[in-house]
């Protein structure tokens, strides 16, 4: 039986977003909207995975990254825009998917490996370094990292609940970069072996890769509010005017008339942050442009900043007076309306799947 196309995804809430997450991801939302049914939610349960110790801000991150959602293009008449945790089916789904889920699959997730890895890591440089080493590491990798115990059942478990969210829409295209090819693939596997034991209750998901340029922090890292080198794509004038004349640049250039090497993203060795951004920000032409000027060592670092901060002018304070048009009232009612879209879908899956189950 074929079955219609349905396009999730979801942002935990942490607060405002930075460009990283607008090129990365939003900016792709608003275009699928016009193509599919979609269905985006708060993942506010996924956020409790890594950040359980400090949830004070999670009502009030949620509503500022639904404000950046509608300020973006994000449509409510045209998407299901929700929060995972008004969706109790969300657990009840885990939990059914969690009875099919070898042990084994949760414990080869390569993103569980890498960030205990990470913690016990870093829990070595504060042990060898000394408490005065805290702050530089929490600053550098976020308070997660340096304080908190991951081996917890909810951090294992997490893709299956990933999976419940998908699947509880009938999710079959997932919009994810190269680098999430695997979590899509794990949810593809819970939903294939459910299939298995209780006979065709799911469709399959499969990943829709995106296009997503690499966006890279003021340092030339990638953009991320743990390195504290991001753009947010609610900054004020002054704001913004600031982080771009602090924004990373060729080092070896002393002065205006020294050949540039702007490499156009991040890596190794380190490009121009400044260069980069032009490439989002300005046409083709001008970027090629820009890049021949820089080599030739005929423009000097602070006159690109100050073209690079024009560029992004215009677009910042459109952004910023559709966001102001909004108030917390309306992002409340967005969410609540959506909460109910969303439980009358998941309602319905949740019943195929208990009739799938026998209990019922």
């Amino acid at each position: 039986m074929k079955r219609a196309e349905v396009v999730f995804s979801g942002m935990r809430p942490t607060g405002r977003l930075h460009l990283g997450n607008y090129w990365g991801a939003l900016k792709n939302w608003v275009s699928l909207q016009a193509q599919y049914p979609c269905f985006f939610a708060v993942v506010d349960w996924h956020m409790l995975t890594t950040g359980y110790d400090d949830t004070s801000k999670l009502r009030e991150n949620s509503r500022e990254m639904v404000l950046d959602w509608l300020a973006a293009g994000l449509d409510p008449a045209k998407s299901v825009i929700f929060k995972q945790s008004d969706v109790p089916e969300h657990a009840e789904l885990a939990l059914m998917l969690g009875m099919v889920t070898p042990l084994s699959w949760l414990e080869n997730n390569p993103t569980w490996k890498e960030q205990l890895q990470e913690l016990s890591k870093t829990k070595r440089e504060m042990a060898a370094e000394g408490a005065s080493k805290v702050a530089t590491v929490v600053a550098a990798k976020g308070t997660d990292a340096a304080t908190q115990e991951l081996r917890t059942f909810g951090f294992l478990g997490y893709p299956v609940l990933q999976a419940a969210d998908i699947l509880l829409y009938g999710g079959t295209k997932v919009p994810v970069g190269q680098d999430q090819l695997p979590h899509v693939e794990l949810s593809r596997d819970i939903a294939r072996k459910f299939n298995h034991v209780f006979g065709e209750t799911f469709a399959e998901p499969q990943a829709l890769l995106t296009p997503a340029p690499k966006v890279p922090g003021l340092d030339s890292r990638k953009m991320s509010k743990s390195y504290n080198n991001a753009i947010d794509i609610y900054e004020t004038e002054k704001s913004l005017e600031k982080k771009i004349k602090s924004a990373y640049t060729d080092p070896n250039r002393k002065s205006a008339t020294d050949p540039g090497h702007p490499l156009p993203c991040a890596e190794n060795p380190p490009g121009c942050s400044v260069y980069a951004l032009h490439k989002l920000y300005a046409d083709d032409a001008f970027y090629a442009k820009r890049g021949d000027e820089c080599r030739a060592g005929k423009l000097g670092c602070g006159d690109c900043k100050k073209d690079l901060l024009s560029e992004m002018s215009k677009p910042f304070d459109e952004f910023r007076k559709r966001r102001e048009s909004f108030t917390p009232a309306q992002v409340d009612q967005v969410l609540a309306e959506g909460g109910e879209r969303a439980r009358a879908v998941a309602r319905k899956t949740m019943d195929e799947v208990r009739r799938a189950m026998r209990l019922r």
